[in-house]
Order: structure tokens, then C-alpha cells, then sequence
């Protein structure tokens, strides 16, 4: 069955289209804490503080290796989308399945690995053995969920290339929904304490894996390729293998360029003692809630430049660009607004601590301009994700990390955290400005 797009032919079509699939990804985006916040709210009922806290180290763990197979969404979508624009649906199926292959292949690999990876992550946490002991009971019953998490990134990524964006926003519905379902029942049902937790989330990426499978059947094709097909020697095809890979070694060193700026930051903030680096703690989660909103605007650039790009259609390839930049302008310009009449109320219902947010004020207004500073290089980043030019934004990401790590080494020993905001400012101008400089290659090409 082949998945068609229809392709706008107004600027007011365009902006639908663009709000049309976005929406449901700053909708799926919301959901997403849901579970962390009732893991901490049943694990904070426990006996001993030890259960939060091994929970919290076990989610850090998690987080941290599945951070690393980040490209297995980013990559697909990319691919998806600019093979559905020139009209080869047969290669968007394979690409799709082929990286659902990886996924699966990549996800049994992580079993594999996981005592090594328990003994690595835990080198650099310095807790007491019942704390140590927790974190792996519950490590050792959610591992056995890296297959099917790795498999929704790359269903994920297959949905998004395809423009079925409410389609993601249900499958992040059942996987939180479930969740918090059974975390719930089983707290109030049974004895398993932080097994019980931890069952849960495993049990939930299956069936929100099975119902993502169940979305994509027709779509890809999956009968037709793996049953009916004699061969599925297409699967490891070596040049697609590669070109996959080639994409998604460029994602990796980005994203971690990425995280290494963050890491500084908080480095930066550690320095200047206690209660700044509480503030800048607070801020950040303030930038995050930002992005998360602004991200479903990249997301609806990426899929929609992708496809425009597969096509070879310059004119929908810039009138999609133009749509998500009016949408996440908007969007930015009300998160400034917001934060500007209400950011300390919404810092302090983060944290009670009355010296923190007393030095919040001197800091605060930092974050009112983030929103409209850094919308460019969200949006950018779509861009370059979908017509899958990973090359510029690794590139972009190295000079931008490296002009942001000069220019706090300078700024914030003369200004303090005054100097640490600047810098991410720095960062996130030197982001925006590398790729636009570089945006007209996507043009030409």
C-alpha cells in the first residue's frame, strides 16, 4: 500500500500543513515527563529514600545509552520522507525496515552488553550498596526493554518522514498512558517495589512497539518484503547499510558536541558555587520545556523539507521553510511573553528553596530572549535532518561548540553567570549562523 502526500499550493496551506504537524508532536512532547513524574511520586513513598534514588540513577543510565542510538529516529525520517517525495515508495519501505532491522539488531546488542554497561555507568556514581543494589534490580529488568525502545525510535522516525504526525502523538499516548497504568498498579497491587517499576516500562515499549508495528504494516509494505519475498538479502544491502551509517555518524558527533555545551555549562555553573549552579539547574529545565514546544516546528520542517527535497522542488522546499519560520516565531514570541510576565512564578513552583529564588531575580531575565534566539537553529536543524545534510550540521556543531567554549573561558571569570548566559547565547547564534550560511547548499543541490 503506498503512502501519499499531497503537497500544499498557497502560503495559507503551507501554514496548516505546518501547524497541522506540529501540534501533535508539542502534544507527545507533554506526555513524555508524565512518567518520570509518577515514578518519583510512587518510588518517593517507599520506606527508604534509596528507591528515589536508585530510580533517578537507573534513569540515568537509560537515558545515557539510548542517547547514543539517537540517529536511529533522526536518520530514518530523513531518508523516509525524501524517497516518498520523489516517488519511490518502494525504497522509503526499505529504508524503514531496514533501520527497524538495526534497531532490533542494535537493541539485542545492548543485552548483550549489559553487565558491562551497568559496571561502566555506575563507575562514576558514588552511592552506598543498597542504593547500588536497587539500581540494579531495576536495571536488570528494564534492560530487557532495549529492543523495543530502539525499535520506536526508528518507528518513530518512519512516522514522522511519513507526515503521520498524530499517529506519534497516539503511540507516545499508549506508551506514557500504560505506564503510569501499570506503574500505579503494581505499587498499589503488589510487592515488587522498584522491579515493579521498572516491569512496567518494559512492558509498555512492547505494546507501544507492537502498536507502532501494527501502524507502519501497511504502510511499509512488511508482508510483501519479509514474508512473501524469497530473499530478504536487501536488508543488509552494503551502500544502504553505509549511506546510513555515513548519516548517522554525523547526528552522533553532533549530538554530542551538543551535550558536551551542556555539560559545560553546568561545569561552568558548578565553579561559581551552590546556589547559581541551582539556578542555572532550574533555568535549563525552563530551556528545555521551551524546546520541547518549539521542537515540534523542527520536526514538521524536517519531514516536509525532506519530502520537498526528494522530490527536487525548490519552490515547496523554501515555502516549508517559510511556514515553519512564521509558526516557530509566533510560538517563540509567546514563550517570551510568557516568560517575561511570568517566569518567576513558573521558576518558583520548580523549587521552594527561598535563597535560590531570591538569586534567580539577578538571572532570570536571561532566559526571556532564549526562546526567540534560539528557534533559528531548532528550526535549522529540521532542515538539515530532512534533506539529510549531516555533514554541516556535525560541522556547525564543532565550531559552534568551540567559539562557545572560547567565549566563556573569557566571559565568566570577568562577569560571572552573567558571562555563563552569554556564552549560550554565543552558542546558540554561532548554531544558527553556521547553518544559514550553509543553507543555500541545500538549495543548489
Amino acid at each position: 500500500m503506498k503512502h501519499t502526500i499531497d503537497i500544499p499550493t498557497t502560503k495559507a496551506g503551507w501554514r496548516k500543513r505546518v501547524l497541522w504537524l506540529a501540534i501533535p508532536i508539542i502534544l507527545s512532547n507533554i506526555t513524555v515527563p508524565l512518567t518520570g513524574i509518577v515514578d518519583t511520586a510512587v518510588m518517593g513513598r517507599m520506606a527508604s529514600p534509596a528507591y528515589l534514588s536508585a530510580t533517578a540513577i537507573a534513569a540515568t543510565l537509560f537515558s545515557t545509552i539510548y542517547w547514543v542510538f539517537g540517529f536511529l529516529r533522526m536518520g530514518t525520517s530523513g531518508l523516509v520522507a525524501q524517497s516518498l517525495g520523489a516517488d519511490q515508495h518502494e525504497r522509503a519501505q526499505r529504508s524503514a525496515l531496514r533501520s527497524l532491522g538495526l534497531s532490533i539488531s542494535l537493541g539485542l546488542l545492548v543485552l548483550l552488553f549489559a553487565p558491562l554497561l551497568f559496571t561502566m555507568g555506575m563507575l562514576s556514581m558514588d552511592v552506598d550498596e543498597q542504593v547500588r543494589d536497587l539500581t540494579s534490580q531495576y536495571f536488570n529488568v528494564r534492560v530487557f526493554s532495549a529492543p523495543a525502545t530502539l525499535l520506536l525510535y526508528s518507528i518513530i522516525g518512519t512516522l514522522v518522514g511519513q507526515q503521520r504526525m498524530r499517529q506519534v502523538f497516539a503511540l507516545q499516548l499508549i506508551l506514557n498512558v500504560t505506564n503510569v497504568v501499570l506503574t500505579i498498579a503494581f505499587f498499589q497491587f503488589t510487592d515488587w517495589d522498584i522491579v515493579g517499576v521498572a516491569l512496567a516500562t518494559l512492558i509498555s515499549e512492547y505494546v507501544a512497539a507492537l502498536c507502532g508495528l501494527a501502524m507502519l504494516w501497511q504502510t511499509l509494505g512488511i508482508r510483501k518484503h519479509l514474508i512473501d519475498n524469497q530473499s530478504i538479502a536487501w536488508l543488509w544491502e552494503r551502500t544502504k547499510l553505509l549511506e546510513f551509517f555515513r548519516i548517522s555518524s554525523d547526528l552522533f558527533i553532533r549530538t554530542m558536541c551538543l551535550t558536551i555545551a551542556f555539560y559545560w555549562l553546568m561545569a561552568m555553573s558548578a565553579k561559581l558555587g551552590v546556589i547559581v549552579l541551582a539556578v542555572n539547574a532550574v533555568l535549563i529545565q525552563m530551556l528545555h520545556l521551551m524546546a520541547h514546544a518549539l521542537d515540534g516546528f523542527a520536526h514538521a520542517a524536517e519531514t516536509l523539507t525532506g519530502h520537498a527535497y526528494g522530490k527536487r522542488d525548490q519552490v515547496a522546499l523554501s515555502s516549508a521553510v517559510r511556514a515553519a519560520s512564521f509558526w516557530g516565531f509566533l510560538f517563540a514570541l509567546l514563550f517570551t511573553v510568557v516568560y517575561a510576565l511570568f517566569g518567576g512564578t513558573i521558576f518558583d513552583l520548580m523549587t521552594t528553596q527561598i535563597d535560590v529564588q531570591n538569586a534567580a531575580r539577578t538571572w532570570l531575565w536571561w532566559i526571556v530572549l532564549t526562546p526567540l534566539i534560539g528557534v533559528w537553529s531548532f528550526l535549522l536543524d529540521g532542515i538539515f535532518i530532512g534533506t539529510t545534510h549531516t555533514r554541516e550540521m556535525r560541522n556547525g556543531m564543532i565550531v559552534s561548540l568551540t567559539v562557545f567554549i572560547c567565549t566563556s573561558a573569557v566571559l565568566v571569570p570577568l562577569l560571572n553567570n552573567h558571562g555563563v548566559w552569554i556564552s549560550y547565547y554565543v552558542l546558540m547564534v554561532a548554531r544558527a549562523v553556521t547553518l544559514g550560511l550553509w543553507y543555500p547548499r541545500i538549495l543548489r543541490s
